[in-house]
């Protein structure tokens, strides 16, 4: 082989590794819009728009200026889910004062045909998933004999807490319904940027139902996973967000956010 010849290889083999890492990085990349103490010390305004958001990821969880519902994101759709249960397809200008997203890339699946509550949800991922210092990603495709979720209304400046706000949330009790359940698993050490541990958000299969997830009674679990090493954080540099005191959240008060 010519001298030419070998460069000429080398080259083509060195850019096919950096394309193939740099595509496996981008997929393995959890990126986040502002923090979750934030939110909880009432940031409810961000300048993100869902265009600027899915361009970061086409999956993902968050909520919507104003504290206007609960965003669910994937197969490259997000929907609003509003205080009155109902399911809206997002328009690109409308922004985010927290979200969480990636380009989901599934690392392995399961099926079950267990009955199972949330809390045995959550042991059966953890079952899946046992490396708890990794990000984590979850689609699930469910059939539910019950789910509980929640939304929370639209809110007014100046704006409450967190906590607060979602003691007027509305709580729908979903019966015999299928659809996806969209979230993530955040290590113990993310505490004060997200929420450690499990947070869903659900989608009926007619994507005219979902919210916040509560609690459920469900089988027939179709569950992909998409384990991450890379976090991007994204700071607001606006006003509201620069005058918050983000060292005052209680675990306690994201407790009863979450739960």
């Amino acid at each position: 082989m010519t001298n030419s010849l070998k460069t000429i290889t080398f080259l083509f083999t060195a850019l096919s590794y950096f394309t193939s890492t740099a595509q496996k990085d981008k997929n393995k990349t959890v990126y986040q819009y502002a923090t979750i103490n934030a939110l909880m010390e009432g940031g409810f305004d961000g300048d993100m728009t869902l265009a600027a958001l899915q361009k970061k990821g086409s999956f993902g969880i968050g909520t919507f200026n104003e504290l206007d519902g609960e965003m669910i994101g994937f197969d490259n759709h997000f929907y609003q889910i509003k205080s009155d249960g109902k399911a809206y397809a997002v328009v690109p200008s409308q922004k985010t004062p927290f979200a969480v997203v990636t380009n989901f890339s599934k690392d392995q699946n399961f099926t079950s045909t267990q009955t199972l509550d949330l809390k045995k949800l959550y042991a059966l991922l953890d079952s899946l998933s046992p490396n708890k210092n990794l990000y984590v990603g979850y689609k699930i495709k469910v059939k539910c004999q019950t789910i509980k979720t929640r939304s929370v209304s639209k809110q007014v400046k100046p704006y409450p807490l967190m906590v607060d706000a979602v003691k007027k949330q509305s709580v729908f009790e979903l019966q015999t319904i299928s659809g996806t359940l969209v979230g993530f698993r955040f290590p113990e050490f993310m505490k004060g940027l997200n929420v450690p541990g499990y947070h869903f958000h659900f989608l009926s299969d007619d994507k005219k139902t979902g919210g916040h997830v509560l609690d459920l009674s469900a089988s027939n679990f179709e569950i992909e996973m998409d384990f991450m090493d890379d976090f991007e954080l994204h700071i607001p540099n606006n006003e509201d967000f620069n005058r918050l005191n983000l060292t005052k959240t209680k675990a306690e008060d994201l407790e009863k956010v979450e739960k």
